[in-house]
């Protein structure tokens, strides 16, 4: 069991709009808001979502199960931590949804969503370093607190162990009266020596949450379910060129399969964006650098 204290927090009350995606609209928002771990609570409508299950017996994801049509999200619930020095969610979901058969419901964790339209509470904890690592006895990913422990928080006096009472002194025995001769006290009873208290059990040092060593870096990671993507389709990969409708001229500096981060390059500002709802144009090729130059315009 692990318990870990948050003493700083923020709430954010996010609204994310019709035809936004998660978890990429998410992110981008969380990222702008420098919340870097935190709790997620939300409710909504989806146009369409993907949900999967993560299997015990394999130790990895099932196949993602795709809910076509409109959905209401009954419960959303999730976390935010950093996973390899980016944002990382992980976010499950309960949706109901009419059919020929009557109310259904689906449920698991969300791996993309469309919104229709989505109201969330985020609970950030700004002195609590959360990351995500690799569990080896389970083959998931969990949360931990990064190695290097944020400083106390200011002005907060430090906690002091609860005083060690002085054992109390033995009483003097009275003197005796002058017309009495004084009585001899009896002999005190030897004191039994203290025992030793047995050696104490050797504590196994508890594993850092998060080093950053070579060893966590060389563990496998499961892998999360992402979304197919054909295999003749364009797509940006990190070093290209692209040029966004709204954000102009940008370098890819990294790439999921599903979404890409971009640098612009007027202001050098890191973007997040899920390609589903772009409309990705055949690249040209720079000849004086080589580099693939694509456009990235909105679907209709």
């Amino acid at each position: 069991m692990n318990v870990l204290e948050a003493r700083r927090a923020r709430h954010l009350i996010i609204r994310l709009d019709r035809g936004e995606e998660l978890p990429a609209a998410l992110v981008r928002a969380l990222d702008e808001a420098e919340a870097r771990a935190g709790w997620i609570e939300g409710v909504g409508s989806l146009e369409q979502a993907e949900v999967a299950l993560f299997d015990q017996a394999s130790r990895s994801y099932a196949k993602t199960r795709v809910l076509d049509g409109p959905c209401d999200v009954v419960a959303l619930s999730g976390n935010i931590a950093l996973q390899q020095g980016e944002t990382s969610l992980r976010l499950s979901a309960t949706l109901a949804r009419e059919s020929g058969v009557g109310l259904q419901l689906a449920a698991g964790e969300l791996v993309w969503a469309r919104v229709y339209g989505l109201e969330l509470r985020v609970t950030a904890f700004d002195d609590l370093p959360l990351v995500r690592v690799f569990d080896d006895r389970t083959g998931a990913m969990q949360l931990a607190t990064q190695s290097s422990a944020l400083p106390a928080l200011a002005g907060e006096p430090p906690r002091l162990a609860p005083p060690v009472h002085a054992a109390e002194l033995p009483r003097a025995t009275p003197p005796a009266p002058a017309v009495e001769p004084p009585r001899a006290a009896p002999p005190a009873p030897a004191v039994e020596p203290l025992r030793a208290a047995p050696p104490a059990p050797a504590v196994e040092p508890p594993r850092a949450a998060s080093t950053g060593s070579a060893e966590l870096a060389a563990a496998p990671l499961p892998q999360r379910p992402t979304r197919p993507r054909q295999e003749d389709e364009p797509y940006p990969e990190v070093g290209d060129s692209v040029t966004h409708f709204h954000f102009g001229d940008c370098t890819v500096i990294s790439s999921d399969g599903e979404r890409i981060r971009l640098r612009q390059e007027r202001d050098g500002r890191v973007r997040e964006v899920s390609l589903t709802m772009l409309r990705i144009e055949p690249p040209t090729v720079d000849a004086a650098t080589g580099r693939k130059q694509f456009r990235l315009a909105r679907k209709n």
